[in-house]
């Protein structure tokens, strides 16, 4: 389930080469896996209170705003004596990040380490933002950025509430041309965080068996591969997911298959048994054969709708809630007085609250009372129009300029349907 996955930017380690600093990573570089990050755990201080071979930079609000608090901590450490520090109060507008900036050479990902304690983390005011994380940015060898509407290109899971210290632990793919990777390290909402043995590594690389369809390339492990079929299994599925919404998709999936859990856990350092990479168009998985991502993969480069109308469309093409169709479902949500407003659907942090079983039926049935009703040429251009869109405001506008019908409209012309089916 897309939306409901780890979205920790982890990816798989096809590997080339790195020069740190200047230095070759090849046969006798012996740079893979090593920190390329000096005083990492800070327990070299300069003069001015900043760990040596760090900087404070500026992250975000205006100067005059009130300033998040920052310095070293001699009492709290996960390694050594010393760890770093921001504070932030309620009223707290204006934030810093702690950097470093180191240099590579050839390099495809890095993987990210450091340790997170907090306390009392959450955001108060509309003025914040939900990080309490590590950032990484990347620049070209002429330092410039690969793109510049985003603080940062990468980063991992923001870290909320009180808790002792914690390891984060994630790989990430790097543009093409990278030749600069800065590390921060970041709190933009109340509360207090400290940063700790932090490290940027080259995973050593690992080499892939590959074979190719039109939409897919496969991954796997020498002595591991694919089962019988997979691969034109996998195909098959994608092109008719494609043809029932009318595309005709020109986009490559990298899709991993890994043998077991262990390996997949040991490989991407994760919890779970799959990682999709959406930027890079990477899927990861235990599973010869998926057929939920592939659909958000085809649809992505129309547009990111919110989550309600990309996990409804996964589940009306199924028509498949916990083994009953969607209208079944749906009947039994209605008998049970349990069929929620669109805004709660299509209102991100509601949305996320409900339960799955709830949300993804009504989601389904309302994507398909959409494509009954107007076809999936015109689903699609919602999705373009609805792009990045999480409020049922925002969404409420771009449905009255695709469909021509104001979306209260629309939202009692489904219910109506949904009842009168869920009475028969």
């Amino acid at each position: 389930m897309r939306r409901f996955s780890t979205r920790a930017s982890l990816t798989a380690l096809v590997l080339v080469g790195l020069a740190a600093g200047g230095l070759s990573c090849g046969k006798e570089g012996g740079q893979y896996d090593t920190n390329l990050l000096v005083n990492g755990s800070f327990e070299d201080v300069g003069r001015d209170g900043i760990p040596s071979h760090w900087s404070i930079e500026n992250f975000r609000g205006p100067e005059d705003a009130f300033a998040a608090r920052w310095g070293m901590d001699n009492q709290i450490a996960q390694e050594g004596k010393n760890s770093f520090f921001f504070a932030c109060d309620p009223n707290s507008k204006r934030f810093f990040r702690l950097s470093q900036e180191v240099e590579v050479k050839d390099a495809t990902h890095v993987k990210l380490r450091g340790w997170i304690q907090t306390n009392d983390v959450n955001m108060t005011s509309a003025d914040q933002f939900s990080m309490c994380n590590f950032l990484l940015t990347f620049f070209d060898e002429n330092h410039h950025r690969f793109q510049e509407m985003r603080v940062s290109d990468k980063r991992t899971r923001p870290v909320l509430g009180t808790g002792i210290f914690g390891e984060e632990n994630a790989t990430f793919r790097l543009p093409q041309g990278t030749r600069f990777v800065k590390v921060s390290c970041v709190l933009a909402m109340s509360g207090q965080a400290w940063f700790d043995n932090v490290s940027l590594e080259v995973p050593k690389p690992i080499h892939w068996e590959t074979a190719t369809t039109k939409n897919f390339v496969f991954h796997w492990l020498p002595g591991h591969p694919m089962p019988e079929g997979s691969r034109e299994s996998q195909q098959a599925i994608f092109d008719s997911f494609a043809r029932r919404l009318k595309l005709e998709p020109q986009v490559v999936i990298n899709y991993y298959f890994y043998p077991d859990t262990t390996t997949i856990k040991k490989i991407l350092s994760l919890k779970g048994y799959q990682y999709v990479s959406w930027d890079d168009r990477e899927f990861h998985s235990i599973n010869a054969n998926d057929d939920h991502e592939v659909v958000h993969f085809m649809t992505d480069p129309i547009g990111r709708p919110p989550r309600a109308l990309a996990e409804g469309t996964v589940f009306w093409l199924h028509d498949e809630i916990d083994g009953v169709t969607v209208n079944e479902a749906m009947k039994k949500l209605i008998q049970q007085d349990s069929f929620p407003p669109l805004r709660a659907l299509l209102d991100y942090n509601t949305f996320m609250s409900i339960d799955p079983q709830i949300s993804m039926a009504c989601a389904a049935s309302y994507i398909g009372f959409l494509v009954d009703q107007f076809g999936p040429e015109k689903l699609m251009e919602y999705f373009s129009a609805v792009n990045g869109m999480n409020s049922y405001d925002a969404v409420a506008l771009a449905t009255k300029k695709v469909y021509d019908i104001p979306l209260d409209e629309l939202e009692t012309a489904w219910r109506n349907r949904q009842i009168l089916r869920a009475r028969t």
